[in-house]
């Protein structure tokens, strides 16, 4: 997805090779109503490799239980179905929250319409973790990232669940001749824009699934519940 971006080789003949790098940084944003309980909703957000699993393009995460931290993979293809491995070390917050607090009020500001929600919420939050295991990185196609995510629950009174979704991801990329003759101001927007767009379908996707699954789960309780 990246390679027109960052893996562009001169000519082996050449006897000259540029090459520096550049962060390229992602953000998605996104707001969701579940038809689920603010209590199975937090159990549900809260289970980290479940929800990784509802993003499209992690194809492995992995609890490190000695470093108290997850391990995600993303691999992506560029327009010419080349492989792209991204790396990330995170670990996972929690904290209850109200719109008294000083955080509550920070999201409530966010929040354009309060009258539905009761002022009590949960933040899932997942730092970067820059003290992580060494790796080795075979491919040239792969990178070790920096993520952080933070998703707030909002208890609704109707009895569903309120969710904003924020992601912010870092990567550092090589660049190689012709790329580092560019503008540097354009090619990182041009790149920031692409991950950008990237990581925004995935969260949609993510929250999608997350709703699908929640419905199924809902309506298996309720056929349970019918049973005599």
């Amino acid at each position: 997805m990246f390679e027109s971006f960052i893996n562009i080789r001169p000519d082996s003949g050449s006897s000259i090779f540029f090459r520096t790098s550049m962060e390229v940084v992602g953000k998605s944003k996104a707001h969701v109503v579940l038809d689920s309980c603010f209590h199975e909703s937090i159990l549900y957000f809260s289970d980290h490799e479940k929800l990784l699993k509802c993003n499209p393009y992690c194809s492995h995460v992995k609890y490190l239980m000695d470093r108290d931290i997850f391990q995600w993979i993303f691999q992506v293809d560029d327009p010419r179905n080349n492989p792209i491995t991204a790396v990330f070390f995170v670990r996972q917050l929690e904290e209850v929250f109200s719109f008294d607090d000083s955080y509550g009020q920070q999201m409530a500001a966010r929040v354009k319409n309060r009258a539905h929600l009761n002022g009590n919420g949960k933040r899932i939050r997942w730092e970067a973790v820059h003290d992580h295991p060494e790796i080795e990185l075979i491919s040239p196609n792969s990178f070790i990232g920096q993520a952080s995510s933070e998703i707030c629950l909002l208890h609704q009174h109707d009895g569903r669940t309120s969710v904003y979704f924020d992601t912010n991801i870092a990567l550092d990329f090589d660049l190689s001749f012709p790329l580092n003759l560019m503008p540097e101001g354009l090619l990182k927007f041009m790149s920031e824009a692409v991950m950008s767009q990237i990581m925004q379908q995935a969260t949609e996707s993510m929250l999608c699934q997350i709703q699908s699954d929640i419905c199924c789960t809902s309506a298996e309780l309720a056929v349970e519940g019918g049973k005599k």
